[in-house]
């Protein structure tokens, strides 16, 4: 199905529940199965009772739509959710408490999806990511994402040790994960205001991101492991802050 430039298709239950719900406004229509199930049934009824136009069809429409994808018998047509830019940086940078994460040329929109639901669970105030060989907000990240990614604030930047450097200019301390770090990542006591920056699984951070961290980190694994998922890495180190954050707070 084409689309207007300024509009996408998503599919995945989560994540069009999530649309629905953040910003129904944005929402054009919802294409469900002939013969919907009971979890599809209470979305098109979430959907009626925003006035969203509901379309029943084959699952021939969504195979040739989402071709390889689990797409679940149903999809949305809605407006791209906006990418930020360095700008949105003003805006929480000066807070008491941050949490960012940055990925390092992670491209693989699987991946991408999959620390945005685990930024978005642990609470990350925003994700960042270079303008260039990188994954941005596709529809295969949103529906990874189970909408998360209307959840977090998604931000480009042109320049990622240029936003390092400011990012550290405001008092936030940045760790970087590497597998060359000397430090565990639970050895570390981290600050309240903090940036998370991993690789990708083959190359990891770039070495002009390496310089620029204020301490690198790495996970403990077996010897029979060179490295983890991506995805994986993400979620123990921001759930590691989680668990230190708690227990200061208790």
């Amino acid at each position: 199905m084409k689309t207007d430039s300024n509009e996408e298709m998503i599919c995945g239950l989560n994540a069009i529940s999530q649309i629905i719900k953040t910003r129904p406004k944005s929402v054009k229509a919802l294409f469900v199965i002939n013969s919907p199930n009971e979890r599809l049934k209470e979305l098109i009824q979430l959907t009626e009772d925003q006035n969203i136009k509901v379309e029943k069809h084959d699952v021939s429409f969504f195979d040739k739509n989402f071709e390889g994808i689990n797409h679940q018998n149903v999809a949305l047509r809605c407006n791209k959710r906006s990418e930020e830019t360095e700008d949105y940086l003003e805006l929480i940078l000066d807070k008491e408490e941050v949490k960012l994460l940055i990925l390092d040329g992670l491209t693989d929109p699987h991946n991408v999806g999959a620390c945005l639901r685990s930024a978005a669970a642990a609470k990350v105030d925003a994700v960042i990511v270079p303008k260039n060989r990188a994954c941005h907000l596709t529809s295969t990240v949103r529906k990874i994402s189970c909408g998360a990614s209307e959840l977090i604030p998604f931000i480009i930047v042109t320049n990622l040790v240029r936003t390092i450097s400011l990012i550290k200019e405001k008092g936030i301390l940045v760790y970087g994960s590497d597998l060359q770090a000397t430090k565990f990542y639970d050895e570390v006591v981290y600050s309240n205001r903090n940036a998370i920056i991993v690789g990708s699984e083959d190359k990891g951070i770039r070495r002009l991101t390496r310089e620029n961290c204020d301490e690198l980190i790495k996970i403990d694994m077996s010897d029979n492991m060179d490295s983890l998922n991506a995805s994986v890495s993400t979620g123990i180190l921001l759930f590691e802050i989680n668990r230190q954050n708690k227990i200061k707070s208790n």
